[in-house]
């Protein structure tokens, strides 16, 4: 995800296997994740970056008899390419990108260098947004980064959070870890070409691997009009990109469809899934993360709803839905989740919910 500030992005988490991890590079923000064993051959590569304003996103490779097929390629997918080849030297005959935002698909290149016989799959409204506001936004990001970098190095200096009231150790840590991530994304992206779908999915696309089935769904629009859920019934793990998200769901104005995104997860929820993998933030257990963020969303649209029932503005409108309780769900005591809430679920959520109801 892509938005806000920076202006970049930014349960329960399921015990795994260690497998190779990012141990050697420890110091380097590209290299700050962990390698868990899921099921048979399949490996999700989980960030370790604090919750914050700018984030990269996990990758997941599943490794079948004869080839591999991996989702999502992140702006540290280098890295994560010589981890696959510390796991199997098995082509990639696949990569999935659940949705169109450049810590999901900044990889293709590479992964297409390395594998030229290689499928990029898709949702099928991909393309033309990658030809036209893609490029916009990504232009935007690199433009405007510097100087939100900037700016968070002058709160740490002077010991003051964004809300200007003295930084607690959870802020600092988490504003020294965007600075980072903003840095390698600066290192990196402006140089990434984009590489576009070649193969592209309207509902569903069914991969046949040896003894492994894996589909690739479009349940319907969420954090974006494109979002995929790459489905393994076998072994019940579910790979969602930022349909679902952790601690704090990333909703973008213009981007997002507030009114569809429950419905959208309880499609999901249905499929029953024993393991989420999302975009960001720890692997989930069991659906309940899903649901809880199905319950927001629904909370967010049906008060949206009664407060512009009377004809009232966009700033009355937010005024009036009041999302304390969601918060709390979601943030508790923490002022930087808290933070994080505000500027990526209760403004966006409430205009990008107005927005659809008052077109």
């Amino acid at each position: 995800m892509r938005t806000g500030l920076l202006p970049g992005a930014v349960a329960l988490l399921l015990t795994a296997v260690p497998v190779q991890g990012a141990e050697a590079g420890v110091d380097s923000v590209a290299s700050n994740y962990d390698v868990r064993e899921l099921g048979d051959g399949v490996y999700a590569l989980v960030r370790r970056d604090p919750p914050g304003l700018m984030c990269d996103a996990n990758s997941v490779f599943i490794v079948n008899d004869e080839d591999v097929v991996v989702v999502d390629a992140p702006e540290a997918s280098r890295e994560m390419l010589e981890t696959l080849r510390g796991i199997t030297d098995k082509p990639v005959s696949a990569l999935v990108n659940t949705h169109w935002h450049d810590d999901h698909l900044t990889g293709n290149a590479l992964y297409r260098e390395a594998f030229p016989d290689l499928e990029i799959v898709g949702h099928a409204s991909m393309r033309d947004y990658l030809a036209g506001k893609g490029v916009e936004n990504r232009r935007g990001m690199i433009e405007g980064a510097p100087g939100g970098v900037e700016m968070l190095r002058s709160q740490l200096a002077k010991g003051s959070n964004l809300a200007g009231e003295p930084i607690d150790a959870e802020e600092r840590v988490s504003y020294e870890s965007d600075i980072r991530l903003v840095e390698h994304y600066l290192e990196v992206v402006p140089q990434s070409r984009i590489v576009p779908p070649t193969l592209t999915v309207e509902d569903r696309l069914t991969l046949e691997r040896g003894s492994r089935t894996i589909e690739i769904l479009h349940l319907g629009a969420g954090h974006t009009a494109a979002d995929l859920v790459v489905w393994l019934p076998r072994e019940r793990i579910a790979v969602v990109g930022d349909l679902v998200g952790a601690p704090v769901p990333l909703v973008g104005v213009g981007q997002s469809h507030v009114l569809e995104w429950s419905g959208t997860l309880e499609r999901l929820i249905e499929l029953d899934p024993r393991t989420i993998v999302p975009g960001h933030g720890p692997v989930l257990a069991g659906v309940e993360p899903a649901r809880r963020m199905a319950e927001l969303f629904a909370t967010i649209s049906d008060r949206t709803r009664a407060a512009a029932a009377g004809g009232a503005t966009l700033e009355e409108v937010r005024e009036a839905v009041d999302l304390a309780d969601q918060r709390r769900r979601f943030a508790g005591d923490s002022r930087l989740l808290g933070t994080l809430f505000d500027m990526y679920v209760a403004g966006p959520g409430v205009t990008a919910a107005f927005q659809a109801i008052s077109p």
